[in-house]
């Protein structure tokens, strides 16, 4: 006979997100596997992301953690065969860190859905406020020339996504990494737009 009391227990085994920061700043690779099975159920690893970028510490370490973790992590996030392999994604968080030991991190406010998921362009004003979030001790000028930036490299995506409709996000963002604004410019005269 089944014991329920013992699926309950199971059951209520949260996955506990600081813990889990915790052993990410130390680079624990070994902690996923220390989880129980319902635990590494409830692993999400994009809300981890958001959380690991973002530190209260000086400028460098800021500066580090944001570019590492999109540098190991970030990246390949939505790769579907990396997405099949969630020990493989708690390595790359692990990766993401210097090894510091515990860090404050704090929540990075998401940019609108239909923005980032190229349904919509973004809206500079929109962009600004969002990096000052980010970016509080930074001068406007910076943020302007963040945003400039993400709007320049959104409305690639957007025109990649709208030219080329079969394409995948994942393959949108390589092929806007990898064409020009000079070789968006030819082809929109070239094809008539």
């Amino acid at each position: 006979m089944k014991d329920s009391t013992a699926d309950n227990t199971l059951e209520k085994q949260d996955f506990n997100l600081f813990e889990a920061l915790v052993a990410i700043d130390k680079k624990d690779y070994g902690y996923y596997d220390r989880l129980l099975p319902e635990q590494q159920k409830k692993f999400v690893p994009y809300l981890l992301i958001q959380w690991i970028s973002a530190v209260k510490a000086n400028h460098s370490i800021q500066e580090y953690y944001l570019q590492s973790t999109e540098y190991h992590s970030n990246k390949y996030l939505f790769n579907e065969n990396v997405q099949k392999h969630p020990k493989l994604v708690w390595l790359t968080l692990c990766a993401a860190s210097p090894g510091l030991g515990k860090q404050f991190h704090f929540w990075i406010p998401h940019i609108r859905e239909r923005v980032s998921k190229l349904k919509e362009n973004a809206k500079p004003k929109e962009i600004k406020e969002y990096y000052k979030k980010i970016y509080p001790k930074s001068s406007i000028d910076d943020i302007n020339i963040i945003s400039e930036a993400f709007i320049d490299n959104h409305q690639k995506r957007m025109y990649i996504g709208t030219e080329f409709p079969t394409l995948k996000y994942d393959e949108i963002e390589l092929l806007a990494e990898l064409v020009s604004n000079e070789e968006i410019a030819d082809h929109k005269r070239y094809s008539g737009n």
